[in-house]
Formats: C-alpha cells, structure tokens, sequence
C-alpha cells in the first residue's frame, strides 16, 4: 500500500517559504538599517561643519545622495532626524562615561567621574558646539510627535548612576533624578548660553552633588 505524504509535503513547502521570506526581510532589514546609519553619521558631519547653523534637508540628501521620498520614508520629519542624531550621541556619551566610571575605585568616585564627565559635553568646544546645533530647533519647536523628547533621550545617561547609588545605600530613582537634574541641567544651560564651566566649577559640582548625597544618606538613618 502506497503510503500517503501528500500532508508532510504541504507542511514542509509553508515553512520553507517561510524560510526564504525571513531572509529576504533580513536582508533588507540591514540594507535599511546601513542606510540609516549611513544617513544619520552625514547628518553629524554636516551639522559640525555648520554649527550653530543647522543643515537644511536638501543639503542633508543631496549629500547623502538620495531623494527626499528616501529621507522621509525612514524619518517623518526633520525634527526626527536630528531626534535620531541625539538619540546616537547619547549612546555615544554613556559609552565613553561608563568607560570613565569603571575606571574608578569606588561608588563616589564613580559618581564624581559620571558629573565630570557629563559637563565636559560643554567644556570640550566641538563637542558643545554639535551639540547645541542639533538641541536649539529641538528646543523650539518641542517634541515632534515621535513620542521621545530630548530629556527622555538623555535617560541612558541618568541611568548610569543607579549602581553606585545603591551601592551607597542611597534611593537609585529619587538621588539619581537630583543629581541628573543638577548636572544635565546644568550642562543644557552652558549648552544654551554659549559657556563652559571652569575645572574649578565641575569639581565644586561633584563635590556639591556628594554633599547632598550624603546629607541624604544620614537623614535616612
């Protein structure tokens, strides 16, 4: 008796289908992706160039090579273009501060590492000047619908501090929102104003940021 296969057939012949199909999506999945990238580091490049003048979008695709149906098919607006910049150079920045934390011998001194290196965003001069080119119309014009703001985009950054925060025995959200709200604050308004704080003034911050910390622990107790 011949043995019918005819289910087993139909069965495998839907899942090699969907086989080919995940990897058409991969594919294309990182061939949007290198686009994007592609897109985003050419946006950076010409807004360091045009600091604190902001790059219009046809220069952005005229450099980039491609059409405004190509920008706007990945970003709805330019406010989510400049969003995404932000978004890559937050990540940027929590890299190189965790690189500084994990450098440290202890809680405080991480902390400490964490502010300063969060205010030398505005004393280094390239640094403050890309940023606040990409932050100004951002600032403007409010969020852009994207559902991320700027503040929450700077949230990887605030959370650095939870580890050593609770290493200290301290609140990690209630004493980290503080000293994120000290020290970002205080970078966002030499960032609007066009200054930098001195060595002098960033060690006078970590040691201000401590100081409260501490007076926070004790009352604890």
């Amino acid at each position: 008796m011949k043995k019918d296969t005819s289910g087993l057939r139909s069965s495998a012949v839907p899942s090699r289908v969907a086989q080919a199909a995940e990897r058409r999506t991969a594919r294309q999945r990182k061939s949007a992706e290198d686009e994007i990238q592609r897109i985003l580091a050419i946006t950076l490049e010409l807004i360091e160039k045009s600091a604190p003048a902001i790059p219009s979008i046809s220069d952005i695709v005229s450099a980039a090579g491609i059409s405004n149906q190509t920008l706007y098919r990945s970003f709805p607006s330019k406010d989510d273009l400049l969003l995404a910049v932000l978004e890559q150079g937050t990540m940027r920045v929590a890299d190189y501060l965790r690189d500084r934390m994990s450098r440290a011998k202890n809680p405080r001194e991480q902390i400490l590492e964490w502010t300063r290196g969060v205010l030398r965003q505005v004393t280094d001069t390239d640094a403050a000047q890309t940023s606040r080119a990409v932050l100004e119309p951002l600032k403007r014009s409010g969020d852009s619908g994207s559902g991320n703001t700027p503040n929450e985009l700077l949230y990887p950054l605030r959370e650095l501090l939870s580890v050593p925060l609770k290493e200290l025995g301290a609140d990690p959200r209630r004493d980290g929102d503080c000293i994120a709200d000290l020290v970002l604050g205080a970078m966002r308004r030499h960032l609007w104003n066009g200054t930098a704080p001195t060595r002098a003034e960033v060690e006078w911050t970590g040691r201000f940021v401590l100081g409260g910390l501490d007076a926070g622990i004790e009352g604890k107790s």
